[in-house]
């Protein structure tokens, strides 16, 4: 149990804030996610080029009744996203989580 859960924060250090530093003309994407807390699935979310959802994505589980650790969320740009969440959803299906996809969920304006 301990193996997964240090994986996935080693590999939430690619998407740190810092990474967010692309050219205001570049596509830019938020990734938001969230390890339930007795459930052990992992929720996310994704948007491309919109205002920060990281208040929607964490409503979203709230009135859902997901008990749920601290909402993560991260921007980078297009190609540093895609490769990042290749790698990032690789491992989530390698442990015992189960995901989530929620995005179309908290894109709605909560």
């Amino acid at each position: 149990m301990i193996k997964p859960i240090i994986r996935l924060l080693l590999i939430s250090a690619v998407f740190a804030p810092g990474s967010a530093l692309a050219d205001a003309e570049q596509a830019h994407v938020q990734f938001c996610w969230a390890m339930g807390k007795f459930d052990h699935t992992i929720y996310f979310a994704e948007v491309e080029n919109r205002e920060d959802r990281q208040a929607s994505f964490d409503t979203l589980l709230e009135i859902s009744g997901i008990d749920h650790h601290a909402v993560k969320c991260s921007a980078s740009d297009s190609a540093t996203h895609r490769l990042a969440r290749t790698e990032l959803l690789k491992n989530w299906r390698a442990s015992e989580f189960e995901i989530v996809n929620t995005t179309f969920l908290s894109d709605l304006d909560y």
